[in-house]
């Protein structure tokens, strides 16, 4: 039977429409909802978005947020920007006793289309919501209807944390109808995290944290022979080179800012491999408007992916591994594979790419990513150990079996 969350995901969400009001321009026309800090990158004679006209009488009101709005709101007519005197500015007002949303309310008619910028949503204490496991939360039980029943709470604590360490922002508008699946897509895709569903019907989000190679481990795996594991070099994976186009422009369809990506390349790569960028490059980042939350996801992007990839497919049936997941790491050993330093593989960490079971053969396989980190042996300076340089302290590869 098809997951309820699932179902409820992939269903599409009505924004609202200007048709609600008495006297609109447009009834198509829909009122944005809008996250994060827009009026990063600063425009001197245009907005970030146009502005659905909601009452025609007299000068005209205009719906700046279909929701309360956190203030900072510059807006823009054909002429350039308009002077705060000419319009009267509500940050949270219920129009016509439809619901609290934010208008400008004019005296005299606007030229042509009136754009802004802003900044979004607030949540309960009155700050703006812009870290994006925070906007996730929001959409998913203020806009879209879901409970926190729905959501894995401590995941999403986990993913907030990371993005918090990173300097992730997010800033974006939805302003058409959706698939919620489809926005958190491409949400977490611009912040390199991803969503799934877990056991329990509840959302799930994943935002790689700052240091992903110095995780611990969840498990350590016994040793397995040559039957049981496959092994590729993936070379198409790499990436030394990241353009990106950012801070969209939504009224004209495109973004302002573009970085080709060479402060973020990795020159040893590129010597080696040629220049190797992203499939899809430049690589659009629908909700990052920060040159600095760019840079970040530019350079995390080289950082994994300038190397080829080893990638091990293995089949355990031990079940030791039962409760990993993607995105999780564990230790694995195949001494007939070497390292780069021709060490065997013994008790080598990777990160969980993808995991299926067959419990019905009482089997798991994992895709795993090669992270070239082991776990190291920790000897007690108890004087069994004559440090005559022979030995590294702390940092010699832990060669123990774990059965």
């Amino acid at each position: 039977m098809a997951d309820p969350t699932t179902v409820r995901l992939s269903d599409s969400f009505h924004i609202g429409r200007a048709s609600r009001y008495a006297n609109p321009e447009f009834e198509d026309q829909s009122l944005p909802i809008i996250y994060g800090d827009l009026t990063i990158p600063s425009r001197e004679n245009a907005g970030a978005y146009a502005l659905p006209k909601i009452d025609s009488a007299d000068g005209g009101v205009y719906c700046v947020a279909a929701h309360e709005i956190s203030g900072a709101v510059a807006l823009f007519d054909d002429d350039g920007r308009v002077e705060p005197e000419s319009y009267s500015l509500e940050l949270a007002r219920n129009y016509q006793s439809k619901g609290a949303i934010a208008t400008a309310a004019f005296a005299d008619p606007p030229k042509g289309r009136v754009t802004a910028v802003c900044k979004g949503r607030k949540n309960d204490s009155g700050a703006l919501i812009e870290n994006p496991a925070e906007v996730i939360h929001d959409l998913m039980t203020s806009v879209w209807g879901f409970t926190e029943q729905d959501l894995d709470m401590q995941a999403l604590s986990r993913a907030a944390t990371s993005a918090t360490a990173l300097g992730y922002r997010a800033g974006g508008i939805i302003l058409d109808d959706h698939a919620p699946a489809d926005v958190l897509t491409s949400l977490l895709g611009d912040f390199l995290g991803r969503y799934e569903i877990d056991s329990f019907g509840r959302l799930k989000i994943h935002i790689a944290g700052e240091k992903p190679s110095a995780m611990s481990p969840q498990k350590v795996l016994p040793r397995f022979g040559q039957s049981r594991i496959e092994a590729e070099m993936a070379r198409d994976t790499v990436i030394n080179q990241v353009p990106v186009l950012y801070a969209r422009d939504y009224p004209g369809a495109r973004y302002i800012k573009h970085d080709d990506g060479s402060a973020s390349r990795n020159r040893s790569s590129q010597r080696l491999y040629g220049v190797r960028r992203p499939p899809q490059s430049p690589l659009r980042l629908e909700w990052v408007r920060r040159g600095s939350v760019a840079a970040t996801v530019q350079s995390r992007i080289v950082a994994r992916y300038h190397e080829p990839t080893r990638m091990l497919t293995i089949e355990d049936d031990s079940l030791r591994a039962l409760e990993i997941e993607p995105d999780d790491y564990l230790a694995y050993s195949v001494p007939w594979m070497r390292s780069n330093k021709l060490e065997p593989l013994v008790n080598q960490i990777g990160e969980v790419i993808e995991v299926s079971y067959d419990l019905g053969e009482q089997g798991m396989e994992l895709k795993i990513r090669d992270t070239g980190f082991f776990l190291t042996s920790s000897p007690l300076l108890d004087g069994s150990i004559t440090l005559e340089g022979g030995r590294l302290l702390g940092a010699e590869r832990d060669a123990a079996t774990y059965a």
